[in-house]
């Protein structure tokens, strides 16, 4: 049974250092595969009573952000995919709706991943700080290894 690693990636430059160094391990790997995960959710926030039933809460334009969304992420997925193909890894992946830390850890048990490679930062420093990273909430979330690529200093 090959060895699967989960990459969560999201295109930002530390998903992009992840990327590299998921190249590099996963060819270290004599059967190694990597399943590249993009994430991705919508929240209408808060709704005012009685606007529930609005025509301005059902709208194309909500369902063509949305689509915009999903074939942005599903294109960084394609890229990642295509760069861990052309460095001899075999590559698959997918862009799923929900929580990423949800999301990669779903991706992990369904795919009886070996660990999940993330970037260290890939949420703005104030939204971490109010939420709490993604490779925070799965160190301590995950039943298997994760491995937090850190950002670099210049």
């Amino acid at each position: 049974m090959p060895t699967t690693l989960v990459l969560g990636y999201d295109g930002s430059d530390d998903g992009k250092r992840a990327l590299a160094h998921t190249v590099d391990l996963a060819g270290h790997l004599d059967d190694g595969e990597v399943f590249v995960v993009s994430a991705y959710e919508f929240s209408i926030g808060y709704v005012p009573m009685g606007m529930t039933d609005s025509p301005l809460m059902i709208t194309a334009e909500y369902d063509q952000h949305i689509d915009l969304v999903r074939a942005a992420c599903e294109a960084q997925v394609a890229d990642a995919v295509g760069q861990l193909t052309a460095a001899g890894v075999p590559a698959a992946g997918e862009a799923r709706e929900g929580p990423a830390v949800d999301v990669l850890l779903a991706a992990a048990r369904e795919k009886d991943a070996a660990a999940i490679v993330v970037g260290s930062h890939g949420q703005s420093v104030v939204t971490a700080a109010f939420l709490g990273s993604t490779a925070l909430k799965l160190l301590h979330h995950s039943e298997i290894p994760i491995l937090v690529v850190p950002r670099r200093r210049a």
